[in-house]
């Protein structure tokens, strides 16, 4: 008997001690190849289709090929079957500034058009430094006139077809960047820095957003870019409405329920009060399960215009929102630039802290099942001979 308590010791020891290496060996392998600290470079892909997809230790991304559409998940949550997000970009309008307060309003509008009404070219690269992949960036280039309207894509704020040839030789260029470690960048202009910001290595995307050959109505007139925010569009079996979304004003907190709907006849979008004291705006997804901030949607309140003959000039950037039911509504307006073009810079990122749990990791488990069934076997085999 005591020969028996011993083997038994013995087996459960070196049981322990192999899931032990396992699980060390898995959390390794997740900080990437050089151990904890080391950040594995950001890498790409395109399927036959043209749908881009952009990986890091953090943040997975996957970009639509027919409209500026981009998905964004934590890359340890396999697929986004938890918690994921998505940016659209879905029209473009020119309003006048009725009650100048800087932003857009429905019932400013003169003309606009749905995005998804023109065709759209997706590129990607990647950039190298000794021999490692510093960024990865793609790029969405506006063309042509749709010959057949594209039924998958968001529905822009205004009813109607707008006036889409009219914005036809309108160019649009989204030019996004991820990066391995954290970036420190400046909008400038002829007179000097105007504005400073900050791009999280790993887990943000930053997005250059240049807009050229508008044909204004006036020098009265306005430019504005309407973006949709979606809180979750995982997936796996979960919440739809898993986050309400905040921000954070200069004159206030606004906390939003990803349910509600303001749309009224006349559109009541709110102004966006930019907080003192920094450049960058930023709207966030809470998980109102675990309160934790985990996505979030943020812009520079900056843009820099180019004038024909080169001269550059920053200006305001003013931002609306209108909660839709599915997502909130996120309106960039920039002040008029005709003949020349104007550069602004969205971002969309994740905080790594909010990442999900997402279970026990493949490896373990495996090695634990093996563990237990070689146990199982070995104590037959003991007592049998008992």
């Amino acid at each position: 008997m005591t020969n028996l308590k011993t083997s038994l010791r013995t087996i459960i020891g070196l049981f322990l001690m192999v899931a032990l290496v396992g699980t060390m060996t898995t959390t390794v392998s997740a900080m990437g190849p050089g151990g904890p600290g080391h950040m594995t470079p950001p890498d790409h892909s395109q399927d036959p289709d043209g749908t881009t997809w952009i990986h890091t230790d953090i943040m997975t991304i996957m970009a639509n090929s027919e409209i500026p559409q981009i998905h964004y998940w934590y890359s340890n949550d396999n697929g986004g079957t938890i918690i994921r997000f998505s940016t659209s970009f879905v029209m473009i309008v020119e309003f006048e500034d009725l009650n100048e307060d800087g932003a857009y309003q429905t019932g400013e509008h003169l003309y606009f058009a749905p995005l998804s009404a023109y065709e759209w070219t997706v590129t990607s690269g990647s950039i190298e430094e000794d021999g490692v992949t510093t960024e990865v960036w793609m790029k969405y280039t506006k063309s042509g006139v749709r010959t057949e309207p594209n039924p998958n894509a968001p529905l822009p704020a205004l009813d109607g077809a707008g006036e889409i040839n009219r914005f036809s030789d309108v160019t649009i260029q989204i030019w996004a960047h991820i990066y391995l470690n954290d970036y420190f960048g400046e909008v400038s202009d002829d007179h000097g820095v105007c504005a400073n910001y900050s791009v999280s290595g790993q887990s943000e995307m930053k997005m250059d957003i240049e807009i050229g050959n508008f044909p204004f109505s006036s020098e009265n007139s306005s430019v504005a870019i309407e973006t949709l925010q979606r809180e979750n569009e995982a997936t796996g079996p979960q919440n739809l409405h898993r986050h309400r979304i905040e921000t954070r004003e200069r004159f206030r907190n606004v906390s939003i329920d990803s349910e509600m709907n303001w749309t009224t006849e006349g559109g009541n979008e709110s102004r966006f009060e930019r907080m003192e004291g920094t450049n960058v705006q930023r709207i966030e997804f809470v998980d109102t399960e675990a309160e934790i901030a985990q996505g979030y949607y943020s812009w520079v309140d900056k843009a820099v215009i180019t004038w024909p003959g080169g001269e550059t000039e920053a200006v305001d950037v003013t931002a609306s929102y209108l909660p839709l039911g599915d997502g909130v509504a996120v309106y960039l307006a920039y002040p008029y630039f005709d003949d020349g073009s104007i550069l602004h810079d969205p971002s969309i990122g994740l905080y790594p802290e909010g990442a999900p749990s997402v279970g026990l990791p493949i490896d373990l488990v495996l090695i634990a099942g093996i563990g237990g069934v070689a146990l199982l076997a070995i104590l037959v085999v003991l007592v049998r001979k008992k």
